[in-house]
């Protein structure tokens, strides 16, 4: 007894001399950055952008965005550091935009660098291409949505899982930029009267803006990736007819299992890429078809429309000299000898690459149809 007593009387001494919360800091004393934009003006010249929720319950307004000129993001915090009242603390980051003008220079990736050698910075926020100007982003602050940070990091997550666009995190940023088998490809935003997702900026094997790809080219990318599918939703068009559009022929569906297989060999001084693509599908909608009736046709017309989009997109990003799908992956770990030539210039070696595609269609699901 008398030594639980003592225990007892320890343990209250010692939480006693415990330090506790002397140390704590107010939220209303932090400036949370949750959004940093960063874009170029008309001269030229480098804008840093900030935007962080306000605490204070005397403030109507719940969120202030703030801009700066600088040559660089430390400098711009320095820069905004007199502008706000707080402590800036970066850790809860949850987008980073980044103008369009500025990917097109060399170098850029540069300007990230205190994001990466901060140990405060989360390296899992968003990176988003914004196509126009980052400060209409910034500041238009829709009334009817949640606070714009968590409006677009909400936008882009749902986006993700229905595989309309992909995640592309700082951390995912700076392996696409060291890798010597892939090249970046960055979720891109448009803005008019409303923010909308706008499919890929891609990125050469310095970082440089190399193309833009829209929405269907998007999730046609994902699929050549061999992404891991949840949602797929596609809807591919067969015909149109500009003077009656209810005459427009197409399918919409839902990609279910996914196999691919890659065989990669080296022939007379070029890479050769054989690719197959394996979809089952569940369809959805059927205008001016019939996939009870027409079953095998219709595999037949979605397997040769595919393979032409599959095989349009990958020339696209062989003239552009890129790689997002990854093919390098392929090349080094099966052609190891030959691609270690060339891993420093993949990205012409993969232009002058041989590449067939091959898509064959599976349909699992007509869908109900009560007429």
């Amino acid at each position: 007894m008398k030594t639980k007593r003592y225990l007892l009387f320890s343990f209250c001494i010692s939480a006693l001399l415990l330090s506790g919360c002397n140390d704590k800091t107010n939220i209303e004393d932090i400036t949370m950055t949750l959004m940093l934009g960063i874009d170029l003006n008309e001269d030229n010249e480098m804008i840093i952008y900030s935007s962080n929720p306000v605490f204070d319950k005397e403030v109507s307004d719940k969120n202030e965005e703030y801009s700066v000129k600088a040559s660089s993001l430390r400098e711009g915090r320095g820069e905004l550091d007199s502008l706000l009242s707080g402590t800036i603390s970066k850790g809860k980051m949850q987008v980073l935009l980044i103008g369009k003008k500025v990917i097109q220079h060399e170098d850029w990736f540069e300007l990230l660098d205190s994001l990466y050698r901060d140990s405060f910075s989360s390296i899992n926020c968003k990176v988003i291409i914004v196509e126009e100007s980052v400060a209409d982003v910034i500041y238009s602050s829709p009334s009817d949505k949640i606070r714009l940070p968590l409006h677009i990091s909400k936008l882009v997550e749902t986006g993700d899982k229905r595989h309309i666009t992909r995640e592309t995190t700082l951390h995912n940023l700076q392996s696409d930029y060291y890798s010597k088998t892939k090249t970046g490809s960055v979720p891109r935003i448009t803005f008019n009267d409303t923010i909308n997702l706008s499919g890929f900026t891609l990125l050469d094997h310095n970082g440089i803006y190399a193309a833009d790809i829209n929405q269907y080219e998007g999730e046609l990318l994902q699929l050549l990736s061999n992404t891991k599918l949840e949602q797929l939703f596609l809807t591919t068009k067969f015909s149109t007819d500009d003077t009656n559009p209810f005459q427009t022929k197409l399918l919409s569906y839902n990609v279910g299992d996914l196999k691919r297989k890659v065989k990669v060999t080296y022939e007379n001084g070029q890479f050769v890429f054989k690719t197959d693509y394996s979809l089952a599908i569940y369809i959805k909608e059927a205008l001016n078809e019939n996939p009870y009736k027409d079953r095998e046709k219709m595999e037949k017309e979605l397997k040769e429309k595919l393979t032409a989009d599959f095989n349009k997109l990958v020339k696209s990003f062989q003239d552009n000299g890129i790689d997002p799908v990854g093919f390098g992956e392929y090349a080094r770990a099966f052609q190891y000898k030959h691609w270690k030539k060339v891993s420093d210039n993949w990205g012409d070696a993969f232009g002058k690459s041989n590449i067939t595609i091959d898509v064959s269609v599976r349909i699992k699901d007509e869908g109900l149809n009560m007429r």
